[in-house]
């Protein structure tokens, strides 16, 4: 069977934060919302005042940082006592997960708000919980998709480019790697077929990206909400969000899972790592030489990692390699939805001549 998944509400323009009390209204009057100390300083004053203005109570916590059991358990005690109707988390990927761990431990409507749009977990039903040390512990999955996603394009567009850029090497992954379970016959996030419309969502958010992308990047570096800005945020979080759910992921997230055991890539964003793994990807599947070369040209152009090195990875170890690629091809790993048998050598000779191909531009 098919299945296709996605948010109750996604919502997406300049200023809506401000508009957040009324837009929230059906929810309930009392809201829980959360954000590290930076993301607070920014945006938290403007929380409060949407929604007191729209006569909700607007009860603030500082988020901790990390998406662990100990901040999922101290949340939900104030959640609680508040009596809170609806949980709204804002900031980054972590802040979205412990929304969804929270809307699992007290069924209430959630609200994620994004605060940069460098990957597309806000739409997401999946969420990572670590444990204090930043390890992470396990991947759960909530019954349903958030309730409302509310996405303010002037935020995102003050937040650092490298944020945005970064989105845009998760959002160009969804094409491939949904292709590549269409093909394979493999079940995506919902446990279902891959749909006609996931495919189309993902070929939707690549061609945004490398129609848009450039001139959105040079306008997030003037802090300006430009039509392409717009197109690209959406690519970004929504079609991308979409698209991997309900299309299914492959090899390139799997090498990026490989990359996190490289000490050396820790600095490296989540999309920076997908899309080297695009490329190698791209490489296994035996793609021509000229459509690669064409994708590392807007990757220069728009600032995402070409090499290894730039990963990180200043000196080129084999033993590293290997490890990423044993951590590719472990059971259950999404590389094994490739409509062709991938193996550790392989997950190797395509990285390798990926980086390769790069330095030799």
């Amino acid at each position: 069977m098919n299945i296709f998944g996605a948010p109750s509400r996604y919502i997406q323009g300049s200023g809506v934060l401000d508009r957040m009390g009324e837009i929230l209204s059906p929810l309930g009057d009392r809201f829980l919302a959360f954000g590290d100390e930076t993301v607070l300083s920014i945006v938290g004053e403007r929380v409060v005042r949407a929604l007191e203005g729209n006569n909700k109570l607007a009860i603030m916590e500082t988020f901790g940082g990390e998406c662990s059991y100990r901040e999922i358990f101290r949340l939900k005690s104030v959640a609680q006592q508040s009596k809170a109707q609806a949980i709204v988390g804002i900031g980054g990927g972590k802040a979205a997960d412990t929304t969804k761990a929270l809307h699992m431990h007290l069924n209430l409507p959630i609200v994620i708000v994004p605060t940069i749009a460098a990957t597309d977990a806000p739409t997401s039903h999946l969420l990572a919980i670590y444990d204090e040390n930043h390890v992470i512990q396990e991947v759960l999955r909530m019954e349903g998709s958030p309730s409302i996603i509310l996405v303010d394009s002037t935020v995102i567009a003050q937040a650092p480019v490298r944020f945005l850029v970064a989105g845009m090497g998760d959002a160009l992954s969804t094409k491939f790697e949904a292709e590549a379970c269409w093909k394979s016959g493999a079940t995506n996030l919902f446990g279902g077929k891959p749909t006609q419309a996931a495919l189309r969502l993902g070929q939707l958010a690549y061609e945004v990206i490398r129609e848009s992308g450039e001139e959105a990047k040079v306008s997030v570096e003037h802090e300006e909400v430009t039509p392409a800005v717009e197109k690209v945020i959406e690519a970004n979080i929504l079609l991308s969000g979409l698209g991997f759910e309900s299309g299914g992921l492959a090899a390139a997230h799997a090498i990026h899972a490989g990359f996190t055991l490289v000490e050396e890539m820790n600095q490296s964003f989540h999309g920076e790592k997908v899309a080297f793994g695009v490329l190698v990807q791209l490489v296994m599947e035996k793609r021509e030489g000229n459509f690669i070369r064409d994708l590392i040209g807007f990757y220069r152009r728009v600032g995402l990692p070409t090499s290894l090195e730039q990963l990180g990875l200043r000196e080129f170890r084999s033993d590293k390699i290997e490890n990423v690629a044993k951590r590719a091809c472990q059971e259950g790993s999404y590389i094994h939805n490739m409509p062709f048998e991938v193996d550790e050598k392989a997950v190797v000779e395509a990285i390798i001549e990926a980086n390769s191909l790069m330095e030799s531009e």
